[in-house]
């Protein structure tokens, strides 16, 4: 009984929505308009094979976001990243120049330019390497407090911040994919996948929130 009133529990999007809703909550906001270094994105998934635009939903609407940004203030767009997600990243910009004449350019791997360009770091499998790389190449162009904005899911945003805040990163938040919703609907209280989706949404967070925390202590 018990095992089965859980598992409702976690199934309904009710729940799940409440869950999530209270980390993106501190993110939904405008945008602070500041001096900034430049625009970090981070990847989020692809689809291998696509025959267009290969990058996953929230991921795709991280980069067009984080371009909007980098067009807008004229700054440096530096994507970090695992390689395939960097390959369908490149490959998503290259529709953008072709058929939007957005003329986004990769100048240089290693080269941070202070304009509207597009920077790759080397392949990182998680959100702490993301921020180690990022923070060699500021180094590597004589930026060793850099300020950014940075991008990625509204979920993600919280333990995102404080690990590049932990690689002497001054972050300015700039979330997106948003998940959740402020209306309501009976249909909250029905079990299904995109509710059990948003609550192994919120236990993971939780859950790498309190390693990295842990790791702090340790460190």
């Amino acid at each position: 009984m018990i095992s089965a009133i859980l598992f409702y529990l976690s199934s309904i999007y009710a729940v799940g929505n409440y869950l999530v809703s209270k980390i993106e909550e501190p993110y939904n906001i405008a945008l602070e308009n500041t001096k900034a270094d430049g625009v970090i994105v981070l990847g989020g998934g692809h689809y291998k094979g696509s025959s267009n635009l290969p990058l996953e939903p929230g991921a795709f609407k991280r980069l067009v976001y984080a371009i909007m940004i980098a067009k807008k203030r004229n700054l440096p767009l530096i994507f970090a990243g695992a390689d395939y997600e960097l390959i369908a990243t490149q490959d998503c910009i290259k529709e953008f120049n072709k058929n939007l004449d957005l003329n986004l350019t990769n100048i240089s791997n290693d080269k941070i330019y202070n304009k509207f360009s597009i920077t790759y770091t080397l392949n990182s499998a998680n959100t702490i390497q993301n921020a180690m790389r990022a923070y060699d190449l500021f180094a590597k162009n004589g930026i060793k407090k850099p300020k950014i904005y940075l991008v990625t899911s509204a979920f993600h945003m919280y333990r995102a911040r404080r690990i590049f805040e932990d690689f002497n990163f001054t972050t300015i938040p700039a979330a997106t994919d948003f998940r959740t919703r402020s209306d309501s609907c009976y249909c909250f209280y029905y079990p299904s996948v995109n509710g059990l989706e948003l609550t192994n949404m919120a236990i993971h967070e939780g859950l790498g929130s309190l390693r990295d925390y842990i790791k702090r202590i340790f460190k």
